[in-house]
Formats: C-alpha cells, sequence, structure tokens
C-alpha cells in the first residue's frame, strides 16, 4: 500500500501507469491457477479499434455455454519442456508449456489443433509472448526453433519460424458479465515454417487476447489459425472465447482458530486431514466447476482421501461442521 503522504499528483501518476500494464504478477500463470472459458459465435466477429481509450463491446456475441473447457495450471514435470516451468492445460491433448521471468513470458510449445489436424511443437527457441512491464504499444518480437510431430499423419521433423506480440490498445471492454475498464488488447503473431518426411508445411497463428489488468487469464480471445500440412491440405478455423466466472458455492469462513493439516498436497494417491476442532464433521470436495466429487466424514478429526482416480489437476475442499456451516475452505492438486 502506498504511504498516505504522497502527494494527491503523485499518487494519481502511479495509478495512471500501472492500472493498464501487465506484469509477471499479474499476467503470466503460475502454478495453482485455474479458470475456465466458455466458446462463442465466431461469425462476422470484429476484433475493434487500437489505440488508447478503446470501447470493445462483445455483449452481443453469441455464447455456446455447452463448451466449456477448464483450464488448470501445475508445475511442469515433463522433461521435454524447459523446468522449472508451468503446464497449463484443459485436457492430456490440450497442454501448453511456459516459463516467465521478471523481463518476459515464454511459450516453449504444447498441442495446437486446427480443424482436424493435430500437431505437438516443442521449442527449443521460445516465443516471446510478453516484455514485461507490458502497457500499450510495447512489443516483442524472436525468432523461433525446435520439432514437430503429427501423430494422424505419422509425421515428426523440424520448424523454424517467428513470433511478434504487441499491446495495441487500451480502454474499456465490455461482455455479458460486465464492463471492465482497465482493459488491455495483446495481439500474438506466430508464423512456423516446418519439414518432415512427407514434405514441407506451415502454421500462422494470431491472437487477440483482451484483459482486464488485475485477472491473469484473458475475459475475451479471437484466435484465428491456419494450417498447410503435407497430404492433408489447408485448414483454417476462428475460434473465440471468453472467461467463465468460476462459481464454487463455496463459502469462506476461515478462521484464524481452525488448525487443519492436509497432506500430502500434491498427492496422486491419497491425501490425509487431521484437525483437532471438534465441530468439523465432513470434508466436501470440489473440482474447478464446482461440481461435489467427493463428500466424507471425519473420524475423530481424521479423514484420509483416495484420490488416485482423480483427474490431474485441482481441486476445492470445504470442510463442514455441527450445523453444516463451512469451518475453512483450500485447495489440493492431484498429479499423477
Amino acid at each position: 500500500m502506498k504511504k498516505i503522504y504522497l502527494s494527491f499528483f503523485t499518487a494519481l501518476a502511479g495509478l495512471s501507469l500501472n492500472a493498464q500494464t501487465l506484469t509477471d504478477a499479474n499476467h503470466s500463470p503460475a502454478a495453482g491457477d485455474m479458470y475456465s472459458t466458455y466458446q462463442c459465435d465466431s461469425a462476422a466477429i470484429s476484433t475493434g479499434a487500437a489505440g488508447a481509450g478503446a470501447l470493445w463491446n462483445f455483449t452481443g456475441v453469441a455464447t455456446h455455454s455447452s463448451i466449456v473447457n477448464n483450464y488448470t495450471a501445475t508445475a511442469n514435470s515433463n522433461a521435454s519442456y524447459p523446468i522449472p516451468g508451468v503446464q497449463m492445460g484443459s485436457a492430456a491433448s490440450n497442454l501448453s508449456y511456459y516459463k516467465s521471468s521478471a523481463t518476459s513470458y515464454n511459450y516453449w510449445g504444447g498441442n495446437v489443433t486446427i480443424a482436424a489436424i493435430a500437431a505437438s511443437f516443442v521449442y527449443s527457441a521460445p516465443a516471446v509472448l510478453a516484455a514485461y512491464p507490458m502497457s500499450l504499444s510495447t512489443t516483442s518480437n524472436a525468432a523461433t526453433a525446435g520439432s514437430v510431430a503429427i501423430p494422424a499423419l505419422s509425421q515428426t521433423g523440424t520448424f523454424t519460424g517467428n513470433s511478434t506480440t504487441l499491446a495495441d490498445g487500451t480502454g474499456t471492454l465490455a461482455l455479458v458479465t460486465g464492463t471492465y475498464t482497465s482493459a488491455i488488447r495483446v495481439v500474438t503473431s506466430q508464423t512456423i515454417n516446418f519439414t518432415v518426411q512427407l514434405g514441407a508445411g506451415s502454421v500462422t497463428q494470431k491472437n487477440w487476447d483482451y484483459y482486464n489488468v488485475g485477472t491473469k487469464e484473458a475475459l475475451f480471445t479471437i484466435s484465428t489459425s491456419t494450417i498447410v500440412a503435407p497430404l492433408a491440405g489447408t485448414s483454417t478455423q476462428t475460434i473465440v472465447t471468453r472467461h467463465k466466472p468460476l462459481v464454487t458455492g463455496i463459502k469462506e469462513a476461515n478462521t484464524t482458530s481452525f488448525n487443519l493439516v492436509v497432506f500430502p498436497n500434491p498427492s496422486s494417491t491419497t491425501v490425509n486431514f487431521a484437525t483437532e476442532n471438534t465441530e468439523a464433521k465432513q470434508v466436501a470436495v470440489y473440482d474447478v466447476t464446482g461440481k461435489l466429487v467427493a463428500k466424507q466424514n471425519l473420524t475423530e478429526g481424521k479423514l484420509t482421501l483416495d484420490v488416485s482416480s482423480y483427474t490431474t489437476g485441482l481441486y476445492m475442499y470445504s470442510v463442514i461442521g455441527n450445523a453444516n456451516q463451512t469451518l475453512k475452505t483450500g485447495k489440493i492438486t492431484v498429479s499423477h
């Protein structure tokens, strides 16, 4: 918190500088982050204006609420990608790998699916997705390289390319979930030229990501992609997504006098809960969509929860008391 003896004008200048600036702390994913997206109608979608003071109004874009992706960030354990780093994904076929610092946010590859063609890329020279601090007109460029695999065609090979990122607009973002006045748009472009056994191909991608500073994930994204692959031909797609508010139904009611031990965390087999609080009766566990996946009784303040069949990712727990009140909430990570 700023000290109160700062002058009004100094404080105001600081606010104007930071209100629409992305940094490592408020932008790049970290292990434990999670969010969900809805897919939206992409017909006749317009990206809107660039520059300062822009108004991006997407309140009229139809949402396909049945198409939901739930994303979880975990510490990366895949030796094919840089360690330490973060793995972000919604499924085993939809994983991306990132590594960030105080000055940059880098993409090291992952799964790419364009129409019916799926490929995976492992970067030896990453795409730079942000140069921190990133405010209006901040840009970054990088030459990329690495290896590619296209399983459906039984093809592997190498690639070179380039990436460009530009924060091209700031202003107000209007969505059906609300109006956000600290919005910043980041436009990321990638061109990849690859060679596999059957010949040469290419991938071009361009994303318009609309952030509200203070929320790490993009609140709205317009993504266009084209892949040209040997034998498979050319496939192009436009995908539009918006942030799905995470509603879990768990009331935060933590108390400083409630002592709870949860171990091991992360775990691939079992998680133990232990407390001396005699009011604690049950533990309820929810997935990232708020769906109840387990509710079990504590015996003398102890419970061993079997998570071996759980999908890898983050889960929220709630310790429930005698009067069905929430005594404590928290998170556990299942990592197989």
